[in-house]
């Protein structure tokens, strides 16, 4: 990935009536969630593509080189190894029923051990603000993207990257970080708008706890917090305060006459 095309600041859209959204201020708490919440079927649901596996030289191949790679396991299992092949190449007869068993069994495995803090590159989006900040009467609050994602705290980090075309992962490509950004970081190109950076974490072996997928994340992190339009001045005054006592910058959103367009000035 390019960091040229990392943004500087990520945000977060949260709704101040919400006690969890609230601990994000008063407690520094972000929350890495399954992907099995995700609102996009297709999210984090790339695989490797084994329908290419089209003739019995492929399907020898792979399973070869797959008892290569787990000879050691499958020895200290017990496991016949002549056996075991046989099993193998008869599954892949149907590569259909293959296919569908594997992207079963990698949604079982990602929605238990991955943990996602999803994000955006930019403060200003019009439906953000109303599909994750309570209609505009939230509030974001902007981090920075490199000490975030060097901080140590999660994994991988990067921008969505958002196309027409289906990703293609080959049955026998290796497991590189490009392969596994494909598997994370890639929607459809309907999601663009979002302009998504996304923060994840690998637990592994044992899945997370709730308190696993609970991070506190320094206050030296955040740059910014912008409040929504409609924010409701009681609502304000408490972001304020902890905003002042924080020694963090605040802006106040405001429509752009004649446009569809958000603006904001500094109030604190």
């Amino acid at each position: 990935m390019n960091m040229d095309n990392y943004p500087p600041i990520i945000y977060k859209y949260r709704d101040w009536n919400n006690k969890f959204h609230k601990k994000i201020l008063t407690d520094g708490e972000v929350y890495l969630s399954s992907p099995m919440h995700f609102n996009d079927p297709f999210d984090f649901g790339i695989v490797q593509n084994f329908l290419t596996l089209g003739t019995p030289e492929k399907i020898e191949r792979y399973v070869d080189e797959g008892m290569i790679k787990h000879k050691q396991y499958l020895l200290s299992r017990g496991y016949d190894l002549a056996k075991e092949r046989d099993f193998q190449i008869k599954r892949l007869q149907n590569l259909d029923e293959y296919q569908k068993e594997y992207e079963k069994l990698n949604a079982e495995a990602v929605n238990k051990s991955y943990g996602v803090l999803s994000l955006s590159g930019r403060w200003d989006s019009i439906l953000m603000w109303s599909h994750y900040a309570d209609f505009h009467k939230g509030f974001n609050i902007g981090y920075n993207e490199s000490k975030m994602r060097n901080s140590g705290l999660f994994g991988k980090g990067g921008p969505v990257i958002y196309s027409d075309e289906y990703p293609h992962i080959d049955a026998f490509a290796r497991h590189t970080i490009e392969s596994s950004f494909q598997q994370t970081h890639y929607k459809s190109l309907e999601w663009a708008y979002e302009e998504e950076y996304r923060l994840s974490k690998l637990f592994f072996p044992k899945p997370p706890t709730e308190a696993d997928r609970t991070v506190k994340v320094p206050f030296e992190f955040v740059e910014e917090i912008n409040l929504g339009i409609k924010i409701p001045e009681t609502d304000k005054a408490d972001i304020l305060k902890l905003a002042d006592h924080l020694n963090i910058k605040v802006f106040q959103t405001e429509k752009v006459p004649f446009k569809f367009k958000l603006a904001r000035n500094r109030i604190l």
